[in-house]
């Protein structure tokens, strides 16, 4: 009962802070100069957790609250715009206040359209307390950055597009300096407007990994990709890339990764009304499970949207994910190489109750499956949140 009330007091201080100011936010914006605009934005969420650690046995419960307070900006200058988006989840975990974070998240972009010629740059800043990865149970205190500009130019049929990205990761944890990385990679796509509506693509990847520390090991690895953007009939439209990744790492101990990779994105449009969204992709991603430099990925999810109301939104979730690591390890004194399986399935309804007004209601059921047991968990979280942006 008293955990109850807890979550009642909470959830109702935090809407007096959001709901009220939308009056106020409202006046301020019209005294932007017509060509700006800047929406403060905010966003209150309720969860209950049953496994809060992800653990295999001794499964700890808990209510988190998050307040999510933010801004964003957009500023057009002749055809070209500057975006800027700055938030901060304040979650506070009511039984277990060591998982309590502020996690701060800043994105500047800017776009410019120079004729045939378009640029996108930009930087995602995020200073958090969370799980890197899917592969990962604890949160873990982190700062990563991704900063990238991309060049493409479009002439009759042709188009060409070249994009450099860098990405730094820097763990707070001691336990994890090891891993800290950077990572740089170039790329280069070529499409032709084959069809009406359709482009036919090859892109080339080249990146350079690079560990702070001598825990594992740096690569390089080249990426080659042919495929197809648009639409594929005229209620289906994909970008669909395959291809093959040469991963190589420098020490000799380590398992290198060549492999076929694919990567795609589908989505059909039965009516105004449903609509179903496909992602599926199998590459390979740097892990924190020693010894294993990396893991294999396989995954395919999706999202099926149905409007019971023009306001109502009802929505299903569905992922399936696999993890198959190269080399052995040995847990409670078993060894073989690690295989993970990841289920989730989850429900929702999302009610558009003013245009500036988000509600959403979700359950998700989470499973992994690993031939270590140690590793398998059970998860079921329920969420209800309200997000305004005034």
């Amino acid at each position: 009962m008293r955990r109850v009330y807890q979550i009642v007091i909470i959830f109702s201080f935090l809407s007096g802070i959001i709901f009220p100011s939308h009056l106020l936010y409202a006046a301020d914006e019209t005294t932007m100069p017509s060509e700006a605009k800047i929406s403060p934005w905010g966003e209150i969420k309720l969860q209950y957790d049953d496994n809060v650690f992800l653990s295999s046995s001794n499964e700890k419960e808990d209510f988190i609250v998050t307040l999510t307070p933010g801004v964003t900006a957009y500023l057009p200058i002749s055809d070209n715009m500057l975006t800027f988006d700055y938030h901060v989840d304040f979650n506070k975990f009511l039984d277990n206040s060591s998982q309590d974070a502020a996690n701060q998240h800043a994105y500047g972009g800017l776009d410019l359209n120079w004729r045939d010629v378009t640029f996108n740059i930009y930087d995602q800043f995020d200073h958090v307390f969370e799980r890197p990865s899917i592969e990962d149970t604890s949160r873990i205190k982190r700062d990563d950055n991704r900063t990238g500009i991309t060049a493409k130019v479009q002439k009759d049929r042709l188009g060409i597009q070249l994009g450099y990205e860098n990405f730094t990761r820097d763990y707070k944890d001691p336990a994890y300096t090891g891993f800290d990385r950077t990572d740089n990679t170039y790329s280069l796509m070529l499409t032709h407007q084959a069809f009406a509506k359709t482009k036919l693509l090859f892109e080339y990847d080249f990146a350079q990994i690079r560990y702070e520390e001598s825990t594992l090991s740096d690569l390089d690895y080249h990426q080659f990709l042919a495929g197809a953007i648009g639409n594929l009939t005229d209620k289906t439209t994909a970008t669909i890339k395959a291809g093959y990744q040469f991963r190589n790492y420098e020490q000799a101990s380590q398992t290198d990764f060549n492999s076929p990779v694919i990567y795609g994105d589908i989505v059909h449009r039965f009516s105004d009304k449903d609509a179903l969204k496909l992602s599926f992709y199998k590459t390979a991603y740097e892990s924190t499970y020693l010894p294993n430099n990396y893991y294999e990925v396989g995954n395919i999810s999706g999202t099926y949207d149905h409007y019971l109301t023009p306001k109502l939104l009802g929505f299903l979730t569905g992922i399936y994910q696999d993890h198959l690591y190269p080399r052995e390890a040995t847990e409670d004194s078993v060894t073989q190489k690690r295989k993970d399986r990841y289920y989730s399935l989850g429900a929702g309804l999302k009610y558009y109750l003013q245009k500036w007004l988000t509600l959403t209601l979700q359950a998700e059921h989470v499973i992994r499956d690993s031939n270590f047991s140690v590793f398998d968990y059970n998860q079921n979280l329920v969420t209800f949140s309200a997000k305004a942006i005034f």
